[in-house]
Parts: C-alpha cells; structure tokens; sequence
C-alpha cells in the first residue's frame, strides 16, 4: 500500500499538489493563489503563493518561504500575503517591499483598508486552538516547550485584532478574542468572543470596533456567525449565520445589515452560501451549494435581485477560505475539483464555459484514476418520504459489490463531488474493489437552515434512518451485496460508525476514526463542550437524556460488529480516550476489536506514513471480515 500512495502523490509541473485561495488581480488578468508543492512524493508538501499570468506562466511569492492567503491591495498595486511569523507585503512580479513589525504570534487573517494604507490582521498567540477542521491541538504545535502543561481555565493563547499602519507600526485595538474581522468604512467588523477557547466561538457575537477600539454591538444570533464583511463604501455590514458544528465549516444565510436598520437574511436562491464578498456597493458575491451543485451568484441586498453567474456538480473545496472572486471583467474565477479532475483554476465565461488557468494533474493523478472506477450521484426517499442525495464511488468490474457506508463528519457536513484523491480512504478502498456510499441525511449543509437543523435533538435519529433508507435502496437496485455491507466515518461519522451497529446487526465490519463514543465524557473532556449543548436535548447527568439514550459506550452490548477504532493523541475535539474506552469493552465481551493511537496526530491523520498506516489498517480490517471475494 505504500507504494500505491507514493504512486498517488506524484506531481506534474511545478510540483503543485493542490490548489487553493484564488485572489483575481482587481486590474490585470493575474490571479493570486495557494499552491501546495511536494517534489518527491516522500517530501513533506510546502504551501506557496504564487502569480498565475494569463498565459499560464507562474511566478513563486518570496521564492522558499512558506505563505499563505493572498489578498490584493484595493488598488492592485500590492499583494499581502501570511508568512509564519509576519504579513509581508509583494510588488506584481512578487518580491518583498514591506513586512510587518514582530506581531507576538502566527497571522491567520489580513483585510487591507479601503485606502490602502492599513492591514486589519488577526493574529493567534502561541497556543490558541486550532479547528478540528483542520486537524485540532494548538498553535505553535510541537515549536512550544513540550513541558508546559495544559491549564483549564484556558486563558492564554488569544486571537487579538491588530492593525498595521503599513508606513508605521501596529496597535491592538481590543482584548476581545477575535475570530474573524473586516473594513466597515474607518471602523471594524468583527466575530468576537470574551474567552478564547475552542468552544467560545460558538456563542461569538459580531461587534463593531471604532479606530479608538470602542466597541459596540452589531448583532448577536441564536446559532453561529461566520465571514464578516464590510462593503465598500462602509454603508452595510454582512456575515454568514446558521447552525455548525465546527469553526470555518459554517454554511448558511447571509444577514445584512447597515444603520439605523434591522439585520435581515438576503434571499440566495436557494443557495447555502459558504463564501460571500462586497463586489460594488449594494452588491455581494455569493458562493456555496444547492444540494449537490456548486453555484456562484450576486445579489443586490435592497432589491433581492439574484443574477445568477454560474452552477455546476463541479465543487469548490468546502473548507477553504478565498474561494475564489471577480476578476476585472466581472468573471468568476475559481478553483474547481470533481471526482476524476483535480483542483483547477479556471475562469467562467458569459456562456458557463470554464476556461482552466492552472491545473494540478500530474502523474499521480492518474494513478489515482487508473486505480479507481466511477462516482455517480444517487437519491431516494427516507422512511418519512424526504428526497435526499449523495454519492456513490464505484469500482471497476460487476455488481454487486461489497459496501463500505462513509457518513460525513459534522453533523452540519456534507458531501459534494470533490477529486476522489483527496480523500485517500474512500480512494483506497474503491481500489480494492469496494463500493463506497457517502450519504447527505438530514442535518447535512447544502438545503437550507431547515435541513441542517433537524438533527438538532436528534443526532442518531432519522439521519440514521436516511442512511438505512439508502443502504435499502442500493441493495434493491442490484448495486450491493447486502451480505457485505461496512461501515466507515470520522468525528460525527465515526459516531455513527459506533452507533449504528449498536442498531443493526447487517455491518460485517466497522472503522472508526476520531469518534465520539460516550457523550458524557465528551462533554467533560474536550475543548468544544458547547457543541453538545447545541446538538443534544436533556441534562447532562438525566440517564433519561440524550447524553445516555445516543450513546454508543452505554449501548456497547447491543454492538456484535468487528471495530477497528483510531485516535489522534493532539486531537482535544474528541480526546483519544473516546476511541479507547469503546474498544474495552468490546474486546471483553470478545467482539473482534482493535485500537490504533497516532501520537504525532490530532483530529484525523495527515503526515503521510501515518496516513497509509491508517489507511492499511482499514482495508485489512474490511477484507478480514467482508471480504471483496466472498
């Protein structure tokens, strides 16, 4: 299996792995963006800038440097770019022209004034949490001495806001923990939070902050706010609001709103906007999903008038900022991927034609599609007779195949048709010769507040029965083996992959990574308990609650499928421990069980040995006890 990995992560031309944060130039036909560049597919991938110029040609920003989230000058005249420990400002062939003063920490964020004189910048102090999005523990990792203890309350590690003065120095404008922050005219909008922990974002209020560092309320929400932005000319304020389960994973309405008036959501569509922007005054750029289509729009926020710009089963990928924009001709541009292309630049024509500016394709995708078969979108009706879609991976030969079930993470996730490479489970898997099913129940983003919210409550409910209901579904139709049917997910998903078999005995095997398998101890051990608050009725302590009726430990004995359980020794979202106390119990009653601990990994494994580790690991525990060959 190493040497089918190796073969997959093999790249073509500049070495570009991946494909992210595309920055359109206001003036030129130049884009700024993200590549992730690996020479040797054992070389640890590096993040770089880089100038893509019409003709295709690449200019590398600041050569050898590690940078990240270009964003251009309103002007166009300079681009600002993160660098580990500084913003650095790059003249259009890309060499340094300024950097900031000693910041005290890593920058996560950088939005230029409209006169172009001053950075708003957020920036994380040494130990400040990190998404289990993006892989959870904390900032600074490994570079902070390893003897230091871990201290609740958690009080340090803040996110504060700071201004540059570019031709001077820099000023923290408020103590507020601050996740997120924009221009609105001289003053600031901001996402903000009085603690700093993980879990305090999910009570972020919005505020605006004066040039003083007065604050005062804009708005608070009754679920979570996400992308504060300020129009040009600093007469509304936007943001996006809805239910989510983890920080920089919100898909949800766009509220607007401007003095003397009212925040209101602005009609999308009918889309669940995950990325939006202030094109003209008056006027966002919207981004984000409709079921399983990607869709980019506009809408003017007095009069509601949506234009729509383009839609298609191609998918932006879903948690990276910068998405994309309007280049100077009003055209999108975008980094696109689907199951058979790779993250591409491309810009969008009047008539949908996609134009490819950069592509990431190299040898080792097509080891990836030589191993693979198809991805196909599937729908069906739930019990209730709610429509609901996902996707479905096919290898190469005749059905019916043996299945592997793989639910999202969340549970406000979901499932677009992305390039099956990135996620080396699923692609490994159909490799072998597994149908793998990746289901949208409800709860899921992609259909509106209303769809997302009703797993609150819920949560191993009717999103069961959705994904039940599809099993049933793909077994009528000829599709799978309902003899071999297995089930596989992290975070939300590996819940599941622990809950569902303590309600059916048709899993032959299950894979659980990174779950959470008792909510109790959850609650009390892990750095994001408001997230069972928001999805769990009842008391903590009420055995008649949720916290014990939805719970996978307490239900263990119900539970005779075969379970391999992995774990993340930095991940502080579902501790290692929720991993390990499922598998104890399961290994005494003599269930076939298995524990892998990953001590340099948090939530999910990324380094790449530890990456085909895992991977390994699964596809011999599916091929032990559902074989692809009976």
């Amino acid at each position: 299996m190493s040497d089918l990995h190796r073969s997959f992560r093999r790249t073509g031309p500049h070495d570009i792995a991946d494909i992210a944060q595309a920055a359109p130039h206001p003036r030129r036909d130049l884009v700024a963006i993200t590549a992730t560049l690996r020479g040797e597919p054992d070389d640890e991938p590096r993040r770089q800038v880089v100038l893509v110029d019409a003709a295709g040609t690449l200019r590398p920003v600041l050569p050898g440097a590690s940078t990240t989230s270009p964003v251009w000058s309103p002007t166009g005249d300079r681009l600002c770019v993160l660098a580990a420990e500084a913003v650095v400002l790059v003249d259009l062939d890309g060499a340094e022209i300024a950097r900031s003063p000693e910041l005290g920490g890593t920058p996560e964020l950088a939005r230029w004034a409209a006169d172009g004189r001053r950075l708003a910048l957020v920036v994380a102090e040494s130990g400040a949490h990190v998404s289990d999005v993006w892989g959870s523990g904390t900032v600074g990792g490994a570079a902070t001495e390893t003897w230091r203890p871990m201290v609740l309350p958690h009080s340090g590690g803040r996110r504060r806001l700071v201004v540059w003065e570019i031709s001077g120095g820099t000023r923290a404008l408020t103590t507020l923990n601050t996740w997120e922050v924009d221009w609105l005219g001289n003053d600031l909008v901001a996402v903000v939070s009085d603690c700093a922990g993980e879990g305090a974002w999910y009570d972020a209020r919005l505020v605006r902050v004066s040039p003083s560092g007065e604050v005062s309320e804009l708005h608070e929400e009754r679920f979570q706010l996400a992308r504060p932005t300020g129009s040009p000319d600093g007469r509304h304020w936007s943001a996006l609001t809805g239910i989510a389960s983890d920080r920089d994973l919100l898909a949800g309405a766009l509220l607007v709103g401007r003095d003397g008036h009212p925040a209101a959501v602005v009609p999308t569509a009918e889309v669940h906007v995950t990325e939006h922007r202030w094109v003209a005054p008056g006027t966002a750029l919207v981004i984000g999903h409709r079921g399983l289509d990607t869709v980019v729009g506009t809408v003017t926020v007095e009069s509601g008038a949506w234009t729509e710009l383009w839609s298609g089963t191609a998918t932006t990928a879903r948690y990276q900022p910068e998405l994309g924009g309007l280049d100077h001709a009003g055209r999108p541009v975008l980094v696109l991927e689907q199951h058979d292309m790779p993250p591409t630049l491309v810009r969008i024509g009047a008539a949908g034609e996609r134009e490819v500016l950069l592509s990431s394709a190299g040898p080792g995708t097509e080891s990836v599609r030589a191993a693979v078969g198809t991805t196909r979108a599937v729908t069906w009706s739930a019990p209730d007779g709610l429509h609901l879609q996902g996707l479905l991976d096919l290898p190469r030969g005749d059905a019916p195949y043996p299945l592997v079930v793989h639910p999202h993470g969340g549970p406000v996730g979901a499932y677009q048709d992305g390039w099956i490479g990135r996620d080396l489970h699923t692609t490994t898997l159909v490799a072998r010769g597994y149908a793998v099913f990746r289901p949208n129940p409800r709860g899921s983003a992609g259909r509106g507040a209303v769809f997302a919210e009703a797993v609150l409550g819920d949560m191993g409910g009717a999103d069961v029965q959705d994904i039940e209901s599809g099993i049933d579904q793909l077994v009528t139709d000829g599709v799978v083996d309902p003899e071999r049917v297995g089930i596989l997910g992290q975070s939300y998903g590996a819940f599941l992959a622990c809950w569902m078999p303590c309600l059916s005995d048709r899993y032959r095997a299950s894979v659980s990574r990174s779950p959470c398998t008792d909510w109790v101890s959850f609650h009390l051990t892990t750095n994001i308990a408001p997230f069972d608050d928001l999805f769990l009725s009842g008391d903590l302590w009420d055995p008649e609650s949720q916290y014990w009726t939805r719970n996978p430990l307490m239900h263990h004995a119900a539970n005779r499928t075969p379970t391999l359980l992995t774990a993340g020794v930095q991940d502080l979202a579902t501790p290692a421990n929720q991993a390990q106390q499922m598998y104890r119990p399961l290994a005494e009653r003599h269930v076939p069980a298995a524990f892998a601990l990953y001590p340099e990994e948090g939530h999910g494994v990324e380094a790449p040995l530890a990456l085909t580790d895992v991977c390994a690991r699964t596809v011999a525990w599916f091929e032990r006890f559902m074989p692809v060959t009976p």
